[in-house]
């Protein structure tokens, strides 16, 4: 389940921009899901309802994501090292879950 939650969070990171765009908003979610998932400390069934309680948002996401050429994939990106959740999303995937 920790994969499933870091890959969503990496492909999430693909979509951040600055200035509480879209996208930024996307890291921020993003952030506040990972940390809801470390507190649950793999209970499956928890883990389950918080990801269907994030899951328009999660769409939402996604779509900011689709057709997008790998040069776009790429500015987006780097607009998500701009965002002010973007250190502590690497943060958390760096302690890992």
């Amino acid at each position: 389940m920790k994969k499933v939650i870091l890959s969503a969070a990496a492909a999430l990171v693909l979509l951040a921009s600055c200035g509480k765009s879209e996208v930024c908003e996307c890291v921020d979610t993003t952030v506040s899901v990972m940390k809801e998932m470390k507190t649950v400390k793999g209970d499956m069934a928890k883990m389950k309802a918080i990801q269907d309680k994030n899951k328009a948002a999660f769409d939402k996401c996604e779509k900011l994501n689709d057709g997008k050429s790998d040069a776009d994939k790429k500015k987006l990106e780097e607009e998500a090292k701009k965002c002010a959740g973007y250190a502590e999303m690497e943060k958390i995937m760096k302690e890992g879950m």
